[in-house]
């Protein structure tokens, strides 16, 4: 998930796996891991069945209409078709109680069961509190959609009924298919010649170690890291689980006090999360605290399933609002600037040899690549279509992500530790932040409330689900 500007990278074909897609897919085949977004709404009162089942219908026929047909040549993309599956809704039994709301949502995350390669991309979940109000959830794939894919979709559902720009799976059957995939291999070539080409030069010029230290341009949902030793200070090993944390504060209030320490909204999130990150007890290494902060890489017109990005920074320095927000505005500014500017990172090279690699090899590339110590994903303004149902308005929103099926091994060794979304709308700011490390992330209570300590030392209200 991404938010920001940046718009780099020449659009594809819509209707191909490729880019962030590709990620996922690669992800998922290679390691089992999925990646579910969860869009978050409570809404005053009952919006009514009627207004929940339209807005699945219209969102399974709109732009997460998609499946998976592989290619029918070596080294092409696959290929996205309309799925043309009916759209799916479940309703919690009974009523739960307003403050077990969150548990509720994150109950119904963990579980999440979606097979976007089957054309299973979504689905709908809603619940009723005993005062009345209503929970809603929308499980989105990430190979199928980024925020900003989802954003569209559910303005264009609310606007009526939808129908995917896709090709059906029988438009690309037999040889008019064929011909399609060999067209596409055949565009890899230049793709492939000019990844070799910036492989090899970082390879000569940097060596194999220094290859994934050099790295400033990533894709923030790759899911990759580097290997690390273990560390004196580092807790005992456990076991435990990921763990989340939803929180509301004043949006009037986080953008003053962003102002007054000289940054933006988007420089004190990255703040709090590095403050956070830091406070866990995670170790700092000789770059300073690595993050990662996720752009956008979507034009106008640009109906891709994922287009999104992200740009690192190393922060050596102190991080809170006793340095203030100077350097990480000024760091940020410099990575969004070399962002839009440069083709000469090796990350955004590496998936244009992937189809050429045994999986082996890829996989093991992939766990090879230097990952942040945290991603952050500012959503921002969030869009009145996406906070209205019917004749309800939204009065708490949220949008967050989390990666299935990653043991605790690899989450000790693969970064982020830690993966943080916000959103803004109405009087409020939400923020949502997902533990992944076992050790320095892996206890909801502690996380809460090192989350909480943090948002005290900026002297931010705010209030847990």
């Amino acid at each position: 998930m991404s938010s920001g500007d940046v718009t780099t990278a020449q659009v594809r074909p819509a209707d191909r796996v490729a880019g962030a897609d590709e990620s996922y897919a690669l992800a998922e085949r290679l390691f089992g891991w999925t990646a579910p977004i969860q869009y978050l709404w409570i809404f005053p009162a009952d919006p009514g069945a009627d207004a929940v089942a339209t807005l699945a219908d219209r969102l399974a026929s709109g732009s997460f209409d998609r499946r998976v047909v592989p290619t029918s040549v070596p080294f092409g993309h696959d290929r996205w078709v309309r799925a043309e599956r009916p759209a799916t809704v479940y309703t919690e039994p009974g009523t739960i109680a307003d403050d077990a709301v969150g548990d509720w949502v994150d109950a119904r995350l963990r579980a999440a069961d979606l097979d976007p390669s089957a054309g299973r991309g979504f689905t709908l979940e809603c619940a009723h509190t005993d005062t009345g109000r209503t929970v809603l959830a929308l499980l989105v794939s990430h190979m199928i959609a980024d925020g900003q894919a989802v954003y569209a979709a559910l303005d264009a559902a609310r606007r009526g009924p939808t129908r995917s720009a896709l090709p059906t799976g029988r438009d690309v059957a037999g040889w008019a298919g064929v011909r399609g995939d060999l067209r596409d291999a055949g565009a890899q070539i230049p793709a492939v010649a000019r990844a070799l080409a910036v492989i090899g030069k970082a390879a000569a010029t940097a060596g194999a170690t220094a290859l994934r230290t050099a790295i400033t341009r990533s894709d923030e949902t790759a899911p990759t890291a580097a290997p690390v030793a273990a560390r004196a200070d580092e807790p005992t090993p456990t076991e435990s689980d990921t763990t989340l944390a939803v929180v509301d504060l004043d949006r009037r209030e986080w953008v003053d006090r962003a102002a007054e320490h000289g940054g933006t909204p988007n420089s004190l999130f990255t703040a709090v999360m590095g403050g956070v990150l830091r406070a866990s007890g995670h170790p700092t290494g000789p770059e300073g605290t690595r993050i990662c902060i996720a752009v956008s890489n979507r034009a106008d017109g640009d109906d891709r399933a994922n287009a999104s990005g992200g740009v690192w920074i190393r922060v050596p320095g102190p991080i809170g609002p006793e340095v203030g927000l100077g350097e990480i505005r000024a760091l940020s500014k410099a990575a969004f600037a070399k962002y839009a500017t440069t083709d000469d990172a090796v990350t955004d090279h590496l998936q244009a040899v992937a189809r050429l690699l045994p999986d082996r090899v890829l996989g093991r590339m992939m766990t090879s690549i230097a990952g942040p110590d945290t991603t952050v994903s500012n959503l921002g303004a969030a869009p009145q279509s996406a906070l209205e149902l019917g004749d309800q308005v939204a009065e708490s929103f949220g949008i967050r992500a989390i990666m299935q099926g990653r043991d605790a091994a690899a989450r000790r060794r693969q970064g982020p530790a830690i993966a943080a979304w916000a959103v803004e709308y109405g009087d409020k700011v939400t923020v949502t932040v997902f533990g992944i490390h076992p050790e320095y992330a892996g206890d909801t209570g502690r996380l809460r409330e090192t989350v909480s300590a943090e948002l005290d030392r900026w002297s931010l209200e705010h209030s847990f689900w």
